[in-house]
């Protein structure tokens, strides 16, 4: 009874606190944001998809009217935006890219916001370099405040102490804040412990370990595969398992066996959530499992193949409109990142659209020798059967090469690296030569912490040229 007594009130300092903190980081709206989106998951289909149209209208003619770019590029298709906007007129507008947002930046900048209303950011560059964007500040307490929305739902609120395995420098604490109160105050409002994965050293994740027992958390939140080898030091070293209520990953690819893994390490529900460093959290899972549900209130998804949406269904490139972002519209942005649609709403009742599930990125494809193309993902899962793999990764530079990095343990034997290249040769042809690398661990971005399981360096304009075939889509 104590004890219950004591976390009870160590939460709601803790939430006092963040309160607070948000206060100083200029954050303090986020709780009607929340409320926004808690109410957006009640309403009935018909009103939401409604909303949901007039926001991308509203989004549209702001970015006719102030952008510079879309204004340019519009009138050069005859499109401007009108109260008469229905959804079909959307196709008609040209994708965004990377590339645009780089070389175009100040143009996409909406001329109704100051630079100092505006929040400046990087997109991850897990595949190349960061590309630096803006956000007006509204719509980043709105992603604060939405985010709170969803984790609420996964059973996190402000105040639960939290394990957090993250990558991303910007995300993390700063060696710069002076003071020790300061300091102090800052991470007991954030109520965490952290593992920063750019470098997961034994040592790291023992002194991470230690931390760990003494702060007894109830969430686990961050990358997935740096879960995995934390736990799997915990088993190698015989350690008492850390258990926690509820674990949340996000930021990579969660496989089936990292779910059924860390479950089983951590002994808590797995929620998955799918964002970007653009646009927020865009989905999460309920307790269904089934898919990500899309805030769609936040972002308008399309998925497109060949330059058009596809069924519900068929898998193509995840394509967004941002609805909040009105300091510098992104307009039919491509993510790189592939899925399909569920035909049919969720179990659970809600009326968002689900996401049916990541079928990875347009850099993740690997090239046979004859020049035809498997989905990386189809490797990624490969040695789940094989324990002394502990992880793998895929480096390509030629169509007629594979090199295969593994880290293993000492049980790895020349049958197990024969039976690897063989499951490996089974997807990718026997024509391929496929050669094993032993390393004592995978790179990671040090940028994100991100690790990278496939990697291919052939241009798609080189495999057509060496090959003949048509690449991946």
């Amino acid at each position: 009874m104590i004890d219950a007594a004591v976390r009870t009130i160590d939460k709601l300092s803790r939430s006092l606190a963040y309160d607070i903190l948000c206060t100083r980081d200029r954050l303090s709206g986020w709780k009607p944001k929340r409320a926004q989106f808690l109410a957006s998951v009640r309403k009935d289909r018909e009103s939401l998809e409604k909303d949901v149209e007039r926001k991308l209208r509203n989004i549209l003619l702001h970015a006719y009217e102030t952008s510079p770019y879309y204004r340019g590029v519009w009138e050069r298709i005859g499109f401007s935006p009108s109260p008469c906007f229905k959804l079909e007129d959307l196709q008609r507008l040209p994708f965004l890219t990377k590339a645009i947002i780089k070389e175009q930046a100040l143009s996409l900048v909406s001329d109704r916001f100051q630079r100092s209303e505006l929040d400046l950011d990087y997109t991850g560059g897990t595949t190349g370099t960061q590309t630096p964007f803006y956000r007006d500040h509204e719509c980043t307490v709105s992603r604060v405040g939405r985010q709170w929305g969803m984790l609420e739902l996964c059973g996190y609120r402000p105040g639960t102490r939290r394990a957090l395995v993250w990558g991303a420098h910007a995300d993390l604490p700063h060696n710069g804040v002076r003071g020790s109160i300061k300091k102090w105050f800052r991470k007991f409002a954030s109520s965490q412990e952290i593992l920063s994965c750019t470098v997961m050293s034994e040592q790291n994740m023992l002194d991470y370990y230690r931390r760990l027992e003494r702060f007894k958390p109830s969430v686990l939140y961050g990358y997935p595969k740096a879960m995995v080898q934390f736990g799997r030091l915990i088993q190698e070293r015989h350690l008492e398992p850390i258990k926690v209520r509820t674990i949340i990953t996000t930021a990579e690819r969660l496989a089936p066996a990292q779910r059924e893994f860390v479950q089983k390490v951590y002994g808590g529900e797995v929620f998955n959530l799918y964002g970007t460093r653009e646009y927020g959290c865009i989905g999460f899972e309920c307790e269904k499992h089934a898919g990500f549900h899309i805030d769609i209130e936040s972002v308008f998804v399309e998925i497109i193949k060949d330059g058009r949406p596809v069924d519900p269904g068929e898998s193509g490139e995840i394509t967004i409109t941002d609805l909040l972002n009105y300091g510098m519209p992104f307009i039919r942005s491509r993510t790189g990142d592939f899925g399909a649609l569920s035909p049919k709403l969720c179990e659970c009742g809600s009326p968002l659209p689900v996401l049916q599930g990541l079928d990875g990125r347009d850099t993740d494809w690997l090239y046979k020798a004859d020049g035809s193309t498997v989905a990386g993902l189809m490797l990624t899962d490969l040695f789940m059967d094989l324990s002394s793999i502990r992880f793998a990764q895929f480096v390509q530079e030629s169509v007629k090469e594979l090199e295969v990095w593994l880290v293993v343990t000492g049980d790895f034997s020349s049958e197990v690296e024969n039976e690897a290249v063989r499951q490996v040769k089974q997807l990718m042809g026997p024509e391929i030569d496929v050669h094993v690398r032993r390393v004592p661990e995978l790179p990671r971005n040090p940028r994100s912490g991100k690790c990278r399981e496939v990697i291919c360096k052939i241009g798609r304009n080189e495999g057509l040229n060496q090959t003949g075939s048509h690449l991946a889509p």
